[in-house]
């Protein structure tokens, strides 16, 4: 992950599906199926959760000290009650789920820092609007729920549970069917993080915009 200007955040995801949707084959010229009634979701990805200097001195350490790059993943299951042609609305739920943790290496001046974990995780209920065919389609969607956004020291995760928050989120991708229950899929989120105080062993943590790249497989 990383930090997005809001002025970019609508520009990007438009722009982006814009592009997919140009991508889509020869056979979206012809007369169009409508879309499946449902598909399911699971994408992966490798990204930053960012480095928050209000999360690192709040914790005493530097912003570097904070994990750079985690692996995650993402499900999802999205229905699309109407549908007409070319377009679909859909709704649907989607889970995520990041972490990893970083120390300072050890060197002949300064001892091991301390260990860093992160994690991600959150639930949303999404609204679709969508573009395209049975077998390729393009979406643009947005949705909010619960997300628990976490830093703590230490190998072991703290007894309190992690602090959580509604969160927003918005992107696009587009799915492509090679086979005739199955998809590549590809989609661009971004996150509204809310800002978090001190809470028991958790950091602080300022007011953000985070943007996942995933890609993955959908299941029709």
């Amino acid at each position: 992950m990383r930090s997005i200007r809001p002025s970019a955040l609508a520009g990007s995801v438009v722009f982006t599906v814009l592009a997919l949707a140009a991508a889509r084959p020869a056979a979206a010229q012809q007369a169009p199926r409508p879309l499946p009634i449902m598909v399911a979701d699971v994408r992966g990805f490798y990204t930053g959760l960012g480095q928050d200097p209000v999360t690192a001195t709040d914790l005493q350490v530097s912003s570097d000290q904070l994990p750079g790059r985690v692996f995650g993943g993402a499900v999802g299951v999205h229905l699309y009650p109407l549908r007409k042609g070319s377009f679909a609305f859909g709704i649907g739920g989607e889970g995520v789920l990041a972490g990893g943790h970083a120390q300072r290496a050890e060197t002949t001046t300064t001892p091991a820092g301390p260990i860093v974990q992160q994690q991600l995780r959150g639930f949303s209920v999404q609204i679709s609007l969508n573009f395209g065919h049975r077998d390729g389609w393009s979406y643009l969607s947005a949705g909010t729920g619960p997300m628990i956004f976490a830093t703590y020291l230490g190998d072991t995760r703290p007894a309190d549970d992690p602090p959580h928050s509604s969160t927003i989120n918005l992107g696009g991708g587009a799915r492509w069917f090679f086979k005739s229950h199955l998809a590549f899929t590809f989609d661009i989120r971004f996150y509204q993080t809310r800002p978090e105080n001190t809470f028991g062993a958790y950091g602080a943590r300022a007011r953000n915009q985070l943007m996942v790249m995933s890609g993955g497989i959908s299941i029709r």
